[in-house]
């Protein structure tokens, strides 16, 4: 019997914290280890996935699947060369009022169907439906290092304990200031709960320039290395990857699929100068 996909939702209490480039970029990183991914998009206040990779038109996505205007497969996008699956939103006129508690129920149990290692969820600000919680493996809790951000995100860890749902702290553009959290103030905010910090690094802001994820621009930044080591993670969960295909793709296994993806970081290194 094939397992489920390990589904992640990352999360964020407020706004502008860097959710969206954790999605995307932790991605991107485990599909470069041969694990099949579905990234979803639906954050239906600010659909961004789509600005972050400079990917043009509309289609079917998110929504259309939430409201049974198109099923799932259809609404699954392949982003290449890597071969990362996508759910896509778009913007538009709010759409909220569309995702109710059984349009939830009625996607999540036919996304955890599909044939897939991971299924990551870029989530909207604030906190999520209840009516997903059972369907989740891990929640990423994205903050930044300031007071308010980290306060504020200590009331959806406490939202994630209430459900009983397995999270963690993620604490983005960590070195910025000297007046950042300490991880004494981490502690006093949430606890022993397990927390991975992201450097603040001039990557990210290349990568939104050039429309390309930070982790394949400079797989040797620092924040390409914590990105790897949050994937590791979810890795030793998961075990070694899946040799199905997915619905949207081919997948490259083994060492040419790798092989590939080497080929192609280089190729990018080069292109910027940093070969």
């Amino acid at each position: 019997m094939d397992k489920k996909p390990y589904l992640i939702f990352v999360a964020s209490q407020k706004g502008g914290v860097g959710k969206t480039t954790i999605a995307l970029n932790l991605s991107i990183a485990l599909t470069y280890q041969d694990y099949s991914v579905l990234l979803i998009d639906s954050d239906v206040a600010t659909f961004s996935v789509k600005e972050h990779l400079g990917i043009q038109g509309s289609g079917k996505g998110y929504i259309d699947a939430i409201t049974g205007k198109a099923t799932v497969a259809d609404c699954i996008f392949s982003y290449q060369p890597v071969g990362l699956d996508l759910i896509l939103g778009d913007t538009g006129d709010d759409t909220s009022g569309d995702v109710t508690p059984d349009s939830l129920n009625k996607f999540y149990s036919q996304v955890l169907k599909l044939s897939y290692d991971f299924i990551i969820v870029d989530g909207q600000p604030g906190l999520f439906n209840s009516t997903i919680a059972k369907y989740l493996n891990d929640v990423i809790i994205v903050t930044t290092p300031d007071n308010p951000s980290a306060i504020s995100s200590a009331k959806l860890s406490s939202y994630c304990e209430k459900l009983k749902v397995s999270h963690r702290l993620l604490i983005n553009r960590t070195g910025y200031s000297k007046f950042e959290l300490t991880r004494e103030g981490v502690e006093r905010l949430f606890g022993d709960v397990a927390y991975a910090t992201m450097p603040e690094d001039k990557i990210i802001p290349e990568s939104l320039a050039k429309h390309r994820p930070a982790y394949m621009l400079d797989r040797g930044s620092g924040f390409a290395t914590a990105i790897e080591a949050l994937s590791r993670v979810y890795m030793l969960r998961v075990g070694e990857p899946e040799t199905h295909t997915p619905v949207g793709g081919k997948k490259r296994r083994g060492f040419f699929g790798r092989f590939a993806r080497w080929a192609i970081n280089d190729t990018t290194n080069q292109d910027q100068g940093q070969g």
